[in-house]
């Protein structure tokens, strides 16, 4: 019994080393924020397709729930919105596609990623990078018009994926033509909180790695000046790495910059809208 003690003393020394350098590398980070994905209900889903939207899959491609309104006649861009950590993904995505078009009648995409929304699968950096080319290639394939004239617009969680789609239209020969991006990060924390989320279950976002200014279309950051979630040295990390403008509302929180005319109508200018 007693040689137990050892081994017993060792592990828990080892897992209080690894806790101390897990808490040290990602102090400066924000979060931890928990996922909060979850199903649209039939209710949901119906009050979303309406006024010429649609709501496909995810038991098609690109196997995911996507929301999509075809541009009116004669027009030939569209606007692709990637929303952050919310229950509510597509809805908030309507919401601000329609807030952008502005009645110009472009043509208007979302599609959750996993985890949210109905869409297959377990959220993580890697699903989250993966949904958004497929995505690309979903829209590109479905609505060939489109393939020349994209426009990408990601909020939070969502300027992940938005970069990630940036990337993967360029890797297919069909750039995008403008990148707006709300409230974005550097890096953050996603996931499981307390003792045993420092351990498993927590992911690392990183878009150090996707801020490459010669491989991505024009871009903008607007950030909150008042964003508590993700502070605005966030966005200031992200636009230095870009080497594109930032824009910031002072007294604007995180979600409220999404509702801030002033922000709304830099973002439409910086779209080329």
């Amino acid at each position: 019994m007693n040689q137990r003690f050892p081994l017993v003393t060792a592990a828990v020394l080892a897992v209080g080393i690894l806790m101390v350098g897990l808490t040290r590398d990602d102090a400066d980070l924000p979060g931890p924020f928990p996922y909060t994905g979850a199903p649209l209900s039939a209710e949901e889903r119906a009050s979303l397709a309406s006024d010429g939207w649609a709501v496909t899959g995810p038991d098609a491609p690109p196997r995911l729930v996507a929301l999509t309104r075809p541009p009116s006649a004669g027009e030939t861009r569209w606007l692709v919105y990637f929303g952050g950590n919310t229950p509510g993904y597509l809805a908030e995505a309507k919401s601000v596609l329609l807030s952008l078009d502005e009645g110009r009648g472009l043509g208007l995409a979302a599609i959750a990623p996993p985890g949210f929304d109905g869409s297959p699968g377990k959220p993580s950096p890697e699903a989250l990078r993966d949904s958004a080319a497929s995505a690309m290639r979903w829209l590109t394939e479905t609505h060939p018009a489109a393939a020349q004239d994209i426009h990408l617009v990601g909020f939070s969680m969502g300027t992940m994926s938005a970069l990630a789609a940036a990337h993967a239209l360029r890797a297919q020969e069909t750039p995008a033509r403008r990148l707006v991006l709300f409230a974005p990060f550097q890096a953050m924390k996603v996931g499981r909180t307390g003792l045993i989320g420092s351990l498993v279950g927590r992911h690392r976002y990183d878009n150090q790695p996707l801020l490459q200014p010669k491989r991505l279309p024009p871009a903008l950051v607007l950030h909150g000046g008042a964003d508590s979630a993700l502070p605005p040295v966030q966005g200031e990390r992200v636009s230095r790495g870009l080497r594109v403008p930032l824009k910031t509302y002072p007294g604007i929180g995180h979600a409220e910059l999404l509702k801030h005319p002033p922000a709304l109508a830099d973002a439409r200018q910086g779209l080329g809208l």
